[in-house]
């Protein structure tokens, strides 16, 4: 999952920038949330997961942004009280996600830094328990747009919590490091095309061809393919006859909260309301 940027006034001054102190203090007020975005079946258009996205509005600072505030979570020591608040919130929406479609997921973003700590597993797996929740409908979200600290310890984690059942995604692929080596090494379940290929996917040839080819590539290594970014009918298109298997993009959503999600996608198919050139993350 990347968590993305909100489209959004943000004040970019130095007096303005959030400190540990100021996001210890949004963890323990609650002023985090998570939104969710929703995910589609190209094939079908039906709602097979959503994505879990943090969100922080500070009295102060006004919104800080993602790309803010989660590297900040890293340097301070506090991503793992994040992302565990984000995945805790994440399990208890899509066991009612699951009410209206079965087998729906979600997938949470995990930091690198996360990916360093051996008992990281042990650590979902008890939240998975304590929901009473398959694993299956947990998918994890590794960006491959920033280093691992120790990839074959990275691989490790990876390993045991795909072991539990729970899904592996390589998110932002295209656009970061060592991205073949980690699909050999890693146990990825899930690809997902970054939107900057996407996006330009039907007015730029190179971007199609590339697209295409990241699909074949996927889909040949057993993964899951995933496009974020699709705001377009024509990329839709491109994408089904591509044989991609899910998007996600403007076309079917913005971000939203909770409720706003179940209410909207009640029914079995895409949501009336939910097309093209709605304000979004991807």
């Amino acid at each position: 999952m990347a968590l993305a940027q909100p489209h959004r006034r943000r004040a970019d001054s130095s007096a303005n920038r959030p400190t540990a102190a100021d996001l210890a203090a949004a963890l323990d007020g609650g002023a985090l949330r998570t939104e969710f975005q929703p995910q589609v079946a190209l094939a079908t258009g039906a709602l097979i997961g959503i994505e879990a996205l943090a969100r922080w509005t500070d009295a102060k600072l006004g919104v800080v942004p993602p790309d803010r505030f989660i590297p900040l979570a890293e340097r301070s020591g506090l991503i793992g009280a994040l992302t565990l608040g984000v995945l805790r919130e994440s399990l208890a929406v899509v066991i009612r996600l699951r009410r209206l479609h079965p087998g729906a997921t979600v997938s949470v973003n995990f930091s690198p830094v996360l990916l360093d700590d051996a008992g990281l597993p042990a650590q979902v797996a008890g939240l998975l328990a304590e929901a009473g929740l398959d694993p299956s409908a947990l998918v994890v979200e590794v960006t491959e747009g920033r280093p691992f600290t120790n990839q074959a310890r990275a691989a490790e984690v990876l390993a045991a919590l795909r072991a539990q059942g729970i899904g592996c995604a390589m998110d932002d692929f295209g656009t970061g490091y060592a991205t073949l080596p980690a699909l050999l090494q890693m146990p990825f379940t899930e690809l997902k095309i970054d939107r900057s290929f996407v996006a330009r996917a039907a007015d730029l040839p190179e971007a199609g061809r590339l697209v295409r080819a990241t699909i074949r590539l996927g889909q040949a290594l057993g993964l899951r393919v995933v496009a974020e970014g699709i705001e377009t009918e024509a990329v839709e298109r491109l994408l089904r006859e591509a044989g991609c298997d899910a998007g996600q993009g403007f076309r079917y959503g913005r971000s939203m909260p909770m409720e706003a999600l179940l209410e909207r996608w009640s029914g079995g198919a895409r949501a009336d309301g939910a097309g093209a050139g709605e304000a979004g993350e991807s």
